[in-house]
């Protein structure tokens, strides 16, 4: 496991432990990276049309809408 996926599966469990609804947990920090680097599709512009891709998006857009109109709540400027 490379470093980046190792430091990701900390916090995830660290997340678990701390009682937090996982998937939640998920939802909104890629909302988060989405808003910072300009949308959905900026999240998964490395691997778009992979399976696993369209359901990041499909969680993504259950979170903030099918266009990212609720993508604004997550800048952290705001």
């Amino acid at each position: 496991m490379d470093h980046l996926t190792r430091r990701a599966a900390d916090v995830i469990a660290e997340a678990l432990a701390d009682g937090r609804d996982v998937a939640e947990f998920l939802a909104h920090a890629l909302c988060t990276v989405a808003a910072k680097e300009g949308g959905t599709e900026e999240v998964l512009r490395n691997r778009s049309g992979s399976w696993e891709a369209g359901y990041v998006r499909s969680l993504m857009e259950g979170t903030v809408g099918p266009d990212g109109e609720a993508l604004a709540t997550y800048r952290e400027d705001v």
